[in-house]
């Protein structure tokens, strides 16, 4: 069975023509005011700021929780008290711009995961906001985690137009999981109309057109897509698809190449096919295909717990140990804990 490859930003009702989905909450700026006023210098109004998002309401806060189920505006997450990481970003923005923070909004380019739903397969980046510290050059990365962080180098700059797109497309795909395939079609559009240069969005319309049986179209904007970005293997994936679907096989098999050596170079795609060779217990295509994800990204901490666990799968105890202590080395602080409780259970296993 072919897959489609649908590209999410981790990640419905449609907007009003003209509206601003990032429209500002009316109470943002009061609520960043409150949080913010009586902290000196930039740095700590935007960690006070981010902590303020996920304190718990009965504390002055948010209580903002993670829910990847559904792509929201600013206005919605602050409404429902839930968002995934392209909402929480948009409010956070439109706080910080709300009362003189200069914020803009990024990718960081060593996350994100391919995942499987169902007989698609999602790739679904991030993004975060970085707004500009007090002293020249200074950047400070909020995340959806409740801390700041200084380390921008692999963070590319993404344009608010970008943003906006990406949050159509994945309107898009939300709408079309629940069968509402107009709308989907009319999100899709959208986002190219906010930006026609998003490879994302062209795949993404080239999919939903699929879905309608559109497949002329669906293919114009697949070959679009691979024009606007030839680095993406999502849409060489969803032209394989389709062409082989139309007995055009030849044509099928250069896209599956091309796909193959553009993704061969994604380490998270690696990784994804470790975990499918895991869950199908073939542990030397798991352990290979692990083992290449970190060749390609060696301080990825949930790399070693894919090799830990293959190690486990295999029965090499010893093995499993040193690929958590590499995950523990590589971690952020507060994930540490997590591989120390796995460690002290391995290391009392006795090897047979």
């Amino acid at each position: 069975m072919r897959l489609r490859v649908l590209p999410l930003l981790f990640g419905a009702a449609l907007m009003m023509a003209g509206e601003d989905p990032f429209e500002a909450p009316p109470e943002v700026q009061a609520f960043a005011r409150e949080h913010t006023n009586i902290r000196e210098g930039v740095p700590a109004k935007v960690s006070a700021l981010l902590k303020a998002f996920f304190t718990p309401p009965e504390e002055g806060g948010l209580g903002i929780v993670y829910d990847n189920a559904y792509t929201r505006t600013p206005k919605e997450v602050w409404r429902d008290r839930k968002a995934n990481c392209l909402s929480l970003t948009a409010l956070y923005v439109v706080a910080c711009k709300s009362i003189g923070l200069q914020a803009r909004y990024g990718e960081p380019l060593r996350i994100s995961r391919w995942r499987r739903v169902g007989a698609t397969v999602r790739f679904e980046r991030h993004v975060v906001a970085v707004v500009q510290g007090g002293t020249p050059g200074q950047e400070l990365v909020a995340d959806f985690l409740p801390e700041v962080r200084r380390d921008t180098m692999l963070i590319a700059p993404l344009e608010a137009s970008r943003v906006r797109a990406l949050f159509y497309s994945n309107r898009a795909v939300e709408l079309m999981a629940e069968s509402r395939m107009e709308e989907a079609l009319a999100s899709a559009h959208r986002s190219l109309e906010v930006d026609p240069g998003s490879g994302v969005g062209w795949n993404i319309l080239g999919v939903v057109q699929r879905a309608q049986g559109l497949d002329a179209d669906a293919e114009a904007s697949f070959r679009r897509s691979l024009v606007v970005d030839p680095k993406d293997g999502a849409p060489c994936g969803n032209l394989e698809n389709l062409l082989r679907a139309q007995g055009r096989l030849e044509e099928a098999q250069a896209y599956r190449e091309r796909g193959l050596e553009i993704r061969k170079r994604d380490p998270f795609f690696n990784a994804f096919l470790a975990e499918e060779a895991l869950g199908e217990q073939q542990w030397d295509e798991a352990a290979r295909r692990i083992k290449q994800a970190i060749r390609l990204l060696p301080m990825e901490p949930e790399f070693y717990w894919i090799q830990a666990r293959v190690a486990l799968a295999q029965g090499r105890t010893k093995d499993a140990i040193k690929a958590l202590e590499k995950a523990r080395k590589w971690a952020q602080p507060e994930a540490q804990a997590r591989y120390d409780s796995k460690l002290s259970l391995l290391r009392n296993i006795k090897p047979e």
